[in-house]
């Protein structure tokens, strides 16, 4: 059984992120168990370990002494560990963090706007400020945080071979993975990115390191459009252990972010000027 389903949504309350995600998780692992499967594949999000205070996570890692950001983060956290702890039933259990999916790397089509794009929107926005600001520009983010994209094609085909392995594997209980970008892109470098394909002329960003999210984050929402939960996540995300990952899938099974920037960027033009 590979249950995809799920309410994906940073701002929902808790009692949807908890009856889409954590309830409905539970209901397909009481199937699971009665029809007698014995393989079950879950695909669960980074986002289950954005409050971890580790610099770098593993794919077991859970952290619930600390608060998460968001419901849904939290109710993600609760599913893999309620998969972790279920007794009977499934032989193997296999959990999957998702990172942070974009459009694909052929067209770049987008269904909606979330993620990225609400950072390419937020500049588009401040395009005649950011064009008059003297020196450098400063910019929420870390040096060393890198941002875990995944194109959804690519997503989608990491999926399916971890569904051949499971079906072929011997293994049993509960493993899990990150699928992510074994590097990721920095954030100075997305910000970067972002500059350049919209032709804006400023390119010296100044990270603002350590600043407090109750002062970056209302600003960012008020002027700029961008989504308070999103901008968190931009600001928090740790690094990731991938190597049980590469081990399954390969080691250039996820492209990094320069490999499909341009593709990236287009799909967004092409769906804002469809609408």
């Amino acid at each position: 059984m590979l249950h995809m389903a799920g309410l994906y949504d940073l701002r929902a309350g808790q009692a949807d992120s908890y009856v889409h995600n954590v309830v409905a998780t539970n209901h397909a692992l009481a199937l699971a168990q009665r029809l007698e499967i014995p393989k079950f594949i879950f695909t669960s999000s980074v986002a289950a370990s954005i409050n971890s205070p580790l610099k770098q996570v593993k794919p077991y890692d859970l952290q619930f002494t600390r608060p998460f950001p968001d419901f849904y983060s939290e109710a993600k956290a609760l599913c893999e560990q309620m998969i972790n702890n279920w007794s009977d039933g499934p032989s193997l259990k296999v959990n999957l963090r998702l990172g942070i999916l974009t459009g694909d790397t052929q067209t770049g089509e987008i269904e909606r706007i979330d993620g990225p794009y609400h950072a390419y929107r937020a500049f588009e926005k401040a395009r005649t400020l950011i064009e008059r600001w003297p020196g450098f520009l400063p910019l929420p983010g870390e040096a060393r945080k890198k941002i875990p994209f995944v194109p959804v094609n690519v997503a989608a085909e990491a999926i399916r071979s971890f569904c051949e392995w499971t079906l072929q594997s011997e293994e049993e209980g509960f493993k899990s993975f990150h699928l992510v970008p074994t590097s990721g892109v920095g954030v100075r470098e997305f910000y970067k990115s972002i500059l350049k394909n919209l032709f804006i002329r400023h390119q010296k960003v100044l990270l603002l390191e350590g600043w407090p999210s109750g002062v970056i984050n209302p600003f960012a929402e008020h002027l700029l459009n961008f989504p308070k939960e999103e901008l968190t996540y931009l600001l928090r995300f740790p690094a990731f252990d991938t190597q049980a990952t590469r081990l399954i899938l390969g080691e250039r099974w996820c492209p990094e972010y320069t490999e499909y920037e341009r593709t990236l960027w287009r799909g967004y033009e092409k769906f804002i000027s469809n609408r």
